[in-house]
């Protein structure tokens, strides 16, 4: 029994001293927009939020046994500072970010503090200097993205709903390039692709499209997505062309440029009238922005 006793000691320190990863690294698809910051990244392309905690061992306790769990504990809390201050930056809509709603909610606060708790380990790095590195990641979409819509919110970007003129910034040198399957005028559209490069178009979990007069064609106050919460009511990407492996527009999505963004915050889209009765004659028949099959491509 004593045996068995010193030998189950002896293997459970081995493991706690093992010198790599226990947790592979999922990296980025070059195409993915990826905003990266020191203390992490948000991917809005796969819709995660990721932080990275660091803690070292101090010299004198290299040899205990104790030393890396107690470096392993520092790190996670280190990367779970570091995930609440990266969430917190978000941008909900074009006028609000994570962080305001927590500073005028207590409730909100406390149910992102919460949340916290709940982020995924996606990576242990363990280096022979005795620094051990911890990543979390927390997904954009599903609890979070519900915590940060409430029906307070509705108040506030309904306000934002008046007409205005469309500041049409310098447009990009290129365009999207349909591929050989993208949408005909005589087919079904399976699916929204939005041009915004050039126009210094800002990422958010609620982004909105607008036409020339200000009316609202695509975003928080149209009803009746079945997606929007698992993720997000547009997906982003950095791709210069559309073809079939963008599996959220699908085969043949429909392609405009938009002209704009409005003046406050940069994550609203203005597209002309034209390109909005196309979009919106299109909706009634495929129900594509129904489903939230809108992408959005931005540099």
């Amino acid at each position: 029994m004593k045996l068995k006793l010193v030998c189950t000691a002896f293997f459970a320190a081995m493991v706690l001293l093992m010198p790599q990863a226990v947790f592979p690294q999922d990296p980025s698809d070059a195409s993915d927009c990826v905003v990266k910051t020191a203390r992490g990244l948000v991917n809005w392309s796969a819709g995660y939020v990721e932080a990275v905690g660091i803690a070292a061992i101090p010299e004198q306790n290299m040899k205990r046994i104790s030393a890396r769990p107690a470096a392993l504990h520092n790190a996670t809390v280190a990367a779970g500072r570091n995930l609440l201050e990266l969430t917190k930056n978000i941008a909900v809509d074009s006028v609000t970010t994570v962080r305001a709603l927590t500073a005028e909610n207590d409730i909100v606060n406390v149910q992102i503090e919460g949340l916290m708790k709940k982020a995924v380990t996606v990576d242990r790095l363990y280096l022979s200097d005795g620094t051990v590195e911890v990543k979390l990641r927390l997904p954009l979409y599903g609890e979070l993205s519900q915590i940060v819509t409430p029906s307070g919110i509705e108040k506030r970007i309904t306000a934002l709903l008046t007409p205005r003129a469309a500041p049409v910034a310098a447009l990009a040198s290129e365009t999207v390039t349909p591929g050989a399957d993208a949408w005909k005028a005589d087919e079904p559209a399976t699916g929204l692709i939005i041009d915004a490069r050039g126009l210094g178009f800002r990422p958010a979990i609620w982004p909105h499209l607008y036409d020339e007069s200000g009316a609202e064609i695509y975003g928080f106050n149209a009803r009746g997505y079945v997606c929007a919460d698992d993720r997000g009511i547009s997906g982003y990407a950095r791709e210069a062309i559309v073809s079939k492996s963008n599996e959220r527009a699908g085969a043949k999505p429909l392609i405009i440029k938009a002209l704009g963004t409005a003046a406050q915050g940069r994550s609203d889209l203005i597209i002309s009238n034209a390109d909005a009765a196309r979009v919106l004659a299109l909706e009634a028949k495929d129900s594509f922005l129904q489903h939230c099959r809108v992408v959005i491509v931005m540099e």
